[in-house]
């Protein structure tokens, strides 16, 4: 709401969207005055009276989680937090659902809120060192997840957690014992088997690859359940050099994953026209009073093109900080383009660029330390650069381009955590959201030719002196013979590439899909169709 509505205006809206029988919005309109007046009195009273609705709001999140509805679920969390701020389990499933939506720093908060109420709460704890994790704060997330190890009923996903801290920081060996170590407690839990997988080379004696196969037989292999351990299989299999096997249950994993999730193409081809539908020109350049602090860099581009390995070699210049893939950008740009399509006239307006850049620059600060420099390596915004280079002149936009080939192989054989990856699973989807992020970055060149720095994988890796003097002076950075050493980087890795980017830079990589060349003939004939190679 507003912030310049008077109190009693507020209060006058929460009560009139109590007696509608709205408890959402007359939570939300008391915790306006709240935040405002933290002891006005009838904000208490008011909270009061909703509280009998407190199970009618837990259901209703309940239900939005079934269906995906993430921010729907987050609505009634909050109300219901609100009515019950000792509730630690409503705090803890708050924390939880901001996490799956991408927002860490409000997560955090949510964390915080139940310790302060309930110091060492396990659950609280491991959210915390979660969000802390996903805001690059390593080392304060370890002690949040040190903190809370001891607790049966959340130790192994304590033992999770730390095992992906470490293998996020290249520790292996640590990982691989923490994953160990959870999987005595829960050998059922087929996720643990794959993070297990991704952090072992195995060798002919390794007892996990018997175990990952007794339990999936014990689950079926056909099954939902059963496709991190199709995935952890293929891993195994690939090490060990039995490729027929590892392609087999490379197949499964992903048609079974495809299925699961319901994929539909129409979900990205829908977004992508919208964007090119409003930015048919460049709209009206957005007003810099001050200028972003701090300035954020974008490193974008398909999934397994190479932003990791960038991201690296800038965070060794000075005053840069390395933030990861955020969400920022995708949630704030989703939320305009929502309240563009309900409007009668769908254009982008004047307006709406500076509210996104307001928003931007806001929730980007959550996650600064303060360096002059942030980086948002989250290849997905690629979709949203006209945006970006529309409500953010003074950013600098990467565009990393790796042969197509190789790209696609990378994709398919990984099993993906988090939203946004759902076309992956399938070769003919693979290529079909090539060729969309082909064309949509042929439309933002054409718009913003001087704002876009196209990256070549092949170049970087080839030939990187010149390539990554190229680079700096794009992003305005001074280069340095650091940025020939990424490997030396201190920057935990949270994607897939986590142990690549750790080898100096190295040639050879493009050509991985060769070991299964008589295997991916269908995939490089799908990326031949449509022009792609």
């Amino acid at each position: 709401m507003p912030p310049t509505l008077s109190a009693d205006t507020l209060l006058s809206r929460a009560k009139s969207a109590a007696r509608a029988g709205d408890v959402v919005g007359a939570v939300m309109a008391y915790l306006a005055v709240r935040e405002r007046f933290p002891s006005n009195r009838q904000v208490g009273e008011g909270l009061a009276v909703l509280r009998p609705k407190l199970a009618d709001l837990l259901a209703a999140a309940q239900a939005a989680q079934a269906q995906g509805a993430w921010g729907e679920a987050e609505r009634q969390l909050v109300a219901a937090f609100a009515l019950a701020p000792e509730g630690t389990q409503i705090g803890t499933a708050l924390a939880a659902c901001r996490l799956e939506m991408g927002r860490a720093p409000a997560a955090l908060r949510a964390a915080v809120a139940v310790l302060a109420r309930a110091p060492g709460d396990p659950a609280a704890l491991n959210l915390k060192g979660r969000a802390l994790r996903e805001m690059g704060q390593a080392a304060a997330a370890e002690e949040s997840l040190r903190a809370a190890l001891g607790h049966p009923e959340t130790e192994a996903r304590t033992l999770n957690n730390l095992g992906l801290l470490a293998r996020a920081r290249g520790d292996r060996a640590a990982a691989a014992d923490y994953f160990r170590r959870a999987l005595v407690l829960t050998p059922a839990d087929a996720g643990l088997h794959r993070n297990l997988a991704y952090a072992i080379t195995y060798t002919a004696d390794e007892p996990h690859l018997a175990e990952m196969r007794e339990r999936l037989a014990a689950l079926g292999p056909e099954t939902a359940e059963a496709v991190p351990l199709h995935f952890a299989l293929f891993k195994a299999l690939d090490d060990l050099g039995q490729r027929q096997q590892a392609f087999s249950h490379l197949q499964t994993g992903n048609r079974l994953e495809k299925a699961r999730l319901g994929y539909d193409f129409q979900t990205d081809a829908l977004p992508y026209a919208l964007s090119r539908a409003l930015f048919k020109s460049v709209p009206e350049p957005v007003a810099v009073k001050t200028p972003a602090s701090p300035r954020p860099v974008f490193v974008t581009g398909l999934p397994r093109s190479g932003t990791t390995l960038v991201e690296r070699i800038l965070s060794r210049a000075e005053g840069v900080q390395p933030c990861g893939e955020l969400t920022v950008v995708q949630l704030a740009v989703g939320e305009m383009l929502r309240e563009i399509m309900g409007r009668e006239v769908r254009q982008i307006t004047a307006a709406d660029i500076a509210s996104l850049r307001a928003r931007l620059l806001e929730e980007l600060a959550e996650y600064s330390d303060g360096s002059p420099v942030m980086i948002d390596k989250m290849p997905l915004d690629f979709r949203w650069i006209g945006y970006l280079c529309a409500a953010l002149p003074e950013a600098r936009i990467v565009h990393v381009a790796r042969d197509p080939m190789a790209v696609a192989w990378s994709i398919y054989r990984l099993s993906f955590v988090g939203q946004g990856n759902a076309f992956a699973y399938d070769i003919g989807d693979i290529a079909r959201f090539m060729v969309l992020h082909r064309d949509l970055m042929a439309h933002w060149r054409g718009l913003y030719p001087d704002r876009i720095f196209d990256l070549d994988y092949a170049r970087l890796v080839e030939t990187p002196d010149p390539a990554t003097r190229d680079l700096a002076e794009a992003v305005g950075l001074d280069w340095s013979e650091d940025w020939l050493t990424p490997e030396r980087a201190e920057v935990q890795a949270l994607t897939a590439s986590a142990d690549q980017v750790r080898r100096p830079i190295y040639r050879g990589s493009d050509a991985g899909w060769r070991a299964y060349e008589a295997e991916l003939a269908p995939l490089r004939a799908a990326l031949q169709r449509v022009g792609l190679i």
